[in-house]
């Protein structure tokens, strides 16, 4: 079975090496990669490669970007199945007909609630302690087509983004590998039957992250203690660790980098001024 795997961030190119180290799918063969072009990154704006690409030079697959409608028809004629994981993109409807498959989606909520780029972020800063994985067949629309198949994951109460998105991987790995596998033994001439439809009336959409979301106007601190801190805890957990959460002190911009939560209090153990180092925290620091 020959698929396409279009993906981005890290823990997307975490899932392909599972597909290509997993010795129960050496059927599969990924024929082809389908990334985000170089982007610029840091303040030297360094053009830098994605995770998913390096990964895929690593073991010599094709690899090609999606830039516009730049996807041609020919690169799928001898595609069996498209896999998306992570890619941020909305694929063109003529290309999602030309697999046997379709495309399959892994989207690590279950589907319908958070559609959209940030389903592992809202469940930590809404204080949900459940999310899922959700493996679809994708249609034209975000996040909208029938689901294949659905598994739940209880989120641990200090479970930050970076180790929310390890442990969805993880879960949808197996998920996917259950489906696949059901598939190449089944010897399946067409795309799967019986999947569920969403109840669309109950869709929740989630939007892309950006720096400013992390701001937190402090009313009170008092000795690296904020009353009632749950709430900023939450969101501290969902943008962990970028954009992070920050605030002003004395018109410059404070970073959280590092708290706990206890007895409904949020303690501020690290901070980091803009172009400083991180430090411990001190409440002479500051003055809110």
């Amino acid at each position: 079975m020959k698929i396409a795997y279009f993906g981005t961030p890290q823990f997307s190119a975490d899932f392909l090496e599972k597909i290509l180290t997993d010795p129960e799918l050496k059927e599969i063969e990924v024929a082809l990669v389908i990334t985000r072009p170089d982007q610029p990154v840091g303040r030297k704006q360094v053009l830098t490669p994605s995770a998913v690409k390096l990964l895929a030079e690593k073991f010599s697959i094709p690899i090609n970007y999606m830039n516009g409608n730049n996807l041609t028809n020919q690169q799928f004629n001898n595609i069996d199945l498209a896999l998306v994981y992570a890619f941020g993109k909305i694929i063109p409807a003529d290309i999602l007909q030309i697999p046997k498959y379709g495309f399959w989606n892994i989207h690590p909520s279950l589907l319908p609630k958070y559609r959209g780029p940030s389903p592992t972020t809202y469940p930590l800063l809404n204080g949900d302690k459940v999310t899922g994985v959700t493996l679809m067949k994708m249609d034209e629309k975000m996040d909208h087509g029938p689901i294949i198949s659905q598994v739940e994951y209880a989120i641990g109460p200090d479970m930050r983004r970076p180790e929310l998105e390890t442990e969805l991987t993880n879960v949808g790995f197996e998920l996917f590998k259950k489906e696949i596998l059901n598939v190449i033994l089944a010897k399946a001439e067409g795309p799967l039957q019986g999947a569920g439809i969403q109840d669309h009336s109950q869709a929740t959409y989630t939007k892309l992250l950006k720096k400013d979301d992390g701001f937190v106007e402090f009313q009170k601190i008092e000795d690296g203690i904020i009353e009632d801190g749950r709430e900023i805890y939450n969101k501290f957990r969902a943008l962990y660790p970028w954009p992070g959460i920050w605030t002003l002190v004395d018109d410059k911009r404070m970073k959280i980098t590092d708290c706990a939560f206890a007895d409904g209090k949020l303690v501020i153990k690290k901070v980091q001024f803009e172009g400083k180092n991180e430090i411990p925290f001190n409440p002479s620091i500051i003055n809110v």
